[in-house]
């Protein structure tokens, strides 16, 4: 009785089947239900060789004698071979389905890559391109601040002149009227293109902070009587509360731009005998705050959010009744953020607008932040 038999090498041969998937696998739960079927029918197969091979192998004499021998070999057959040739061949069915849903996934995602890179490539070119626009930009403005800065101050300036009649009578009362408007549409003007410049030197990155100790109430005192003459001939109330002793680490140019700012939109949008409060405070965390306050239009929390965005207009071009670009509080927004600070906007419309500019604590040079 020899143990080499052509079952054998069947039975070895169906075996690697399934111990060549579960090699590749390396698992047995969640497998897919190709797989399952095929493992499942291997088994049956490999039942099926291993009871012929003991027939032909140690049960031969046995089967031999075996009256009903043809009978147990079709038995064999029907619930071996068959079921297990039929889960093999449903179970590759299924493998090859999946594979080929594989490859197709696997195409789509290549395509999907591809056009991904493609457009990445355009979205780089178009940052490219916006970053040379923006370049081209700032310095088509910085170029063009002195050409158009050097006019305008000769027209505020002459015009200033014919306003204080330096020289003598104008002659004629409408010429007086007319030197007014001149000085006043030249200085908002000069005022416009500074904010752009200022705006596009933030944009570009170089808007650098000249950072000195001042006192912050000399500082606001001394915005005070800039804006006093527009706030009594509008029927304003101007009023302050100064804190002594409050030494400002910071940029004092751009501290002074910002306390203009809110007192110019506060001036602005104040009717008529309203009152508008300028304060310089110590906060109980030992920050310094700049506040402007008053008893304006006021503000929803939505035309808030539009008015700190750059040229932000809470009104439409067709019915607003104030001029300016709406870079003020952007612009205000910005430069605190510059010195590290935070701006707070409380409003409430038909009731007035407080704005506070706190300063970080390290800005604060005073004893009491010792």
């Amino acid at each position: 009785m020899g143990i080499v038999h052509a079952d054998l090498l069947i039975l070895i041969g169906v075996l690697l089947v399934p111990l060549t998937l579960l090699a590749k696998v390396r698992r047995l739960t969640g497998l897919d239900r190709g797989l399952k079927l095929i493992l499942l029918g291997s088994l049956f197969l490999c039942a099926a060789a291993f009871v012929d091979y003991l027939e032909e192998t140690a049960l031969k004499p046995h089967m031999d004698a075996m009256a009903s021998k043809d009978a147990w070999n079709l038995l064999v057959a029907v619930f071996g071979y068959v079921p297990g040739l039929f889960l093999t061949a449903l179970g590759l069915s299924r493998w090859f389905k999946v594979s080929l849903l594989w490859e197709e996934e696997v195409k789509r995602r290549k395509a999907a890559e591809a056009e991904l890179r493609r457009r990445t490539q355009q979205l780089q070119y178009a940052v490219e391109e916006a970053e040379r626009a923006s370049r081209a930009k700032t310095e088509f403005l910085a170029k063009m601040s002195h050409e158009l800065r050097t006019p305008l101050n000769a027209i505020i300036g002459f015009s200033e002149v014919m306003n204080m009649q330096v020289f003598g009578r104008l002659g004629e009362r409408r010429y007086e009227e007319y030197s007014h408007l001149i000085h006043r549409s030249g200085k908002l003007l000069l005022d416009i293109i500074s904010d752009i410049l200022d705006l596009a030197k933030v944009e570009a990155g170089k808007l650098d902070l000249d950072e000195e100790e001042f006192y912050l109430g000399d500082l606001l005192e001394e915005c005070l009587p800039i804006v006093e003459f527009n706030a009594r001939d509008k029927g304003l109330l101007l009023e302050r509360q100064i804190a002594k002793d409050q030494y400002l680490w910071a940029d004092r140019r751009i501290v002074k731009q910002m306390i203009l700012n809110l007192l110019s939109n506060a001036i602005k949008f104040t009717k008529p005998g309203g009152t508008i409060m300028a304060a310089s405070l110590l906060m109980p965390d030992g920050c310094y705050a700049l506040i402007v306050k008053d008893t304006g239009e006021g503000m929803h929390q939505e035309e808030i959010t539009v008015a700190l965005e750059p040229f932000g207009q809470i009104e439409s071009v067709m019915t607003r009744s104030h001029e300016g670009t709406g870079l003020g509080l952007s612009l205000v927004r910005t430069f605190i953020q510059l010195h590290g600070g935070e701006i707070f906007i409380e409003s409430e419309k038909g009731k007035g607008t407080s704005v506070c500019l706190k300063f970080p604590l390290s800005r604060n040079l005073s004893k009491a932040a010792e």
